[in-house]
């Protein structure tokens, strides 16, 4: 039987000797320089001049590296060949050695000294592998110099080496290995254990129902360190902090080639998450504590940490954030929480510019109160221009017990439209109530008050409405500047009743999706949306709540809320449902840049009167920085001519 422990480091002990052979060489340059050039002897002279002379002798260190780095890549190396082992097991006999920049010029006395112990070396790196039946010849011989700048390597022999004289110029040391690396020893036993008070705990028994080898498997050292130091992060990350291996052994078999991989690990107790302790703060802690991912008695999770971390991160109050760890406290098993934040600036403005051919040219300002309170309640005042769609609004946000995505948000704002159909002015006064459910799907209740004033067909009305509604929303993308696969999905329904500050009773239902996935290189996009109204009195619904098509991001080829049932004058009125659908295909050409076709179609409509509009066309895409940008141009099916499209914004 044979106890083997494996540490592969010996390329990393070749980087460094490479790293300080250069720095030497450097060295030894400068030293022949600094002789009354940098270095006077004068004593006086030298601390009256100092930093003159330390002035100048900077730029000479930088060149002096330079060079000496030119020198060594410009060096050429003695050449080897292995034959009789895999890649895998040449390419680690080859890092176990670091041979690989002996020059052609090494004298035999350094060669000889760099050999010494090659053949443990080759041993160790065969063991590594699970090869202990390993045999090899090494023969040594004077071949050419390779072409400058490449790179040989030298293997060393377990034989007696046999140098021969190298007195040519031209001539490099050359190495032939034949090697045999005989049978390679499987595993026959493994015995992984936990005990203690993590025996039965999840940390460890699903790291331990799924370890990546088994009985069978070629022996590699590697893997039994890897689940001795899994083991080990494991139980450190779950607070089992006076864990140590009672056994930890790997035995060998050379007359069968088998090998024993036996572990034995005593957890000792978990430890719990102590007192949590939360530094000055602008905000207080009742609020603070709501970031918790956990509380004061529970076992300890190292993950948590980072968790709370992110946390108060996402919250938009603070610029940095330290969540430190105490050391365990043997006696009470505890690990105390202490947690430093240093604030965001409590003002915040934005401003914008933008562009697309459903609205025009839009500007927009807006000015956020990060820290209203103490209790973290924000506020925004957002405006926005545009020759179609201008609006001003106020919204104040009260986080809620789970703050990150649960929240009550009170809104007013006035909105004025000017479409080729219809203009309106409204009032609105809302509170939404928005938390997360089951499943990542963002819920919405509201209650809005709406008071409108609209024009359409040159009829004008007013309409008052207090409407109920809930809202569900889900996105999901592998990449949110460019997806290639991923799907949003909203939905919303609302009401109102006649004589309950109501001017009509109505229900109104909503259901949009987009769906992307990846084909042919490029990206296939679908999209599509309905809508459902049930009233008496049409002509009392807003505008705002009447349905529409055409536009950028409906059906291309058409003005925007161009399309929908006429009156006998052939003016569009709206409707009271919508149907609307979209495929389209992009592939990048360029960089950022990629081109688009599409196929539009639907409309908005009555429930008698349906007409269906379709549309096709191309276009051309650019994921800039600030977001996709997309120039489409867009031709009706049936009526002829064209439309030019621009618009922008995230495509889920």
């Amino acid at each position: 039987m044979l106890l083997t422990k494996y540490s592969n480091s010996s390329a990393i002990i070749d980087a460094g000797r490479n790293a300080l052979r250069l720095i030497i060489l450097s060295l030894k340059w400068l030293a022949k320089l600094c002789q009354g050039i940098i270095c006077p002897s004068s004593t006086h002279h030298r601390h009256a001049h100092s930093g003159f002379m330390l002035k100048r002798a900077i730029p000479l260190i930088v060149v002096l590296l330079y060079c000496a780095y030119a020198q060594t890549a410009d060096n050429e190396f003695a050449t080897l060949s292995i034959k009789g082992a895999n890649s895998k097991l040449e390419e680690n006999i080859r890092a176990h050695l670091a041979l690989n920049d002996l020059d052609c010029d090494l004298s035999e006395a350094k060669l000889r000294r760099r050999l010494r112990g090659s053949d443990e070396k080759i041993s160790i790196a065969l063991r590594a592998l699970g090869y202990y039946q390993g045999k090899w010849t090494l023969t040594t011989n004077i071949g050419p110099r390779q072409s400058k700048g490449e790179k040989g390597s030298l293997l060393d022999t377990a034989n007696p080496l046999k140098l021969l004289k190298k007195d040519s110029q031209d001539s490099c040391w050359q190495l032939d290995l034949d090697l045999t690396a005989g049978p390679v020893t499987r595993i026959a036993k493994l015995d992984v254990r936990i005990e203690g008070e993590g025996e039965h705990d999840e940390v460890f028994t699903k790291y331990l129902s799924a370890l990546p080898i088994e009985v069978g498997d070629k022996l590699r050292h590697s893997d039994y360190e890897d689940i001795k130091k899994q083991i080990s992060q494991r139980a450190r990350n779950a607070g089992y902090f006076e864990g140590k291996f009672t056994q930890h052994s790997l035995e060998i078999n050379t007359d069968s080639n088998t090998a024993a991989i036996l572990i034995s690990y005593e957890s000792g107790p978990r430890y719990r998450f102590g007192a949590i302790e939360f530094g000055p703060s602008l905000l207080n802690d009742a609020l603070l504590k709501r970031y918790l991912p956990f509380t004061s008695g529970v076992p300890f999770e190292a993950d948590q940490l980072i968790t709370l971390q992110n946390n108060l991160v996402s919250s938009n109050y603070f610029a940095s954030v330290n969540v430190d760890q105490d050391n365990p406290d043997g006696d009470s098993k505890t690990v105390a929480t202490r947690i430093s934040t240093a604030p965001k600036k409590q003002y915040e403005t934005t401003a914008g510019i933008g562009a697309s051919t459903d609205t025009g040219p839009r500007v927009s300002y807006g000015l956020h109160n990060r820290r209203v309170n103490d209790d973290g309640d924000t506020y925004q005042l957002s405006s926005q221009y545009s020759p179609v769609l201008s609006n001003l609004g106020l919204q104040y946000s009260q986080p809620g017990d789970k703050p990150l995505s649960d929240k009550t948000v009170w809104s007013t704002g006035v909105q004025k439209k000017d479409t080729d159909t219809s203009e309106s002015t409204s009032y609105r006064a809302e509170v939404a109530l928005i938390s997360l459910r089951s499943g990542g799907w963002v819920q919405t209740l509201s209650l809005k008050f709406l008071h409108e004033n609209f024009d359409i067909a040159d009829v004008d009305n007013t309409s008052t409405l207090l409407m109920p509604g809930i809202a569900f929303a889900r996105s999901k993308a592998n990449d949110r500047r460019y997806p290639t696969q991923g799907w949003r999905i909203t939905t919303a329904a609302r009401g109102a009743l006649d004589g309950v500050v109501s001017d009509v009773s109505l229900a109104q239902l909503e259901l949009d999706g987009k769906m992307i996935f990846p084909l042919l290189g490029g990206r296939l996009i679908s999209r599509g949306g309905i809508g459902f109204t049930a009233l008496d009195d049409f002509s009392e619904l807003p505008a705002s709540l009447r349905f529409f098509a055409g536009g950028d991001n409906s059906v291309r080829g058409f003005a925007y809320e161009s399309l929908g049932p006429e009156n006998s004058d052939g003016d569009v009125v709206g409707g009271k449902h919508r149907l609307t659908g979209s495929v389209e295909y992009d592939h990048r050409v360029w960089g950022d840049f990629a081109l688009a076709t599409f196929y539009d179609a639907g409309n908005a409509f009555d429930t008698s009167d349906f007409t269906f509009y379709s549309s096709a066309g191309f276009g051309l895409r650019w994921f800039s920085p600030i977001g996709p940008i997309r120039v489409d141009f867009g031709f009706p099916l049936k009526d002829g001519g064209f439309r030019f499209h621009l618009s922008m914004g995230p495509d889920l």
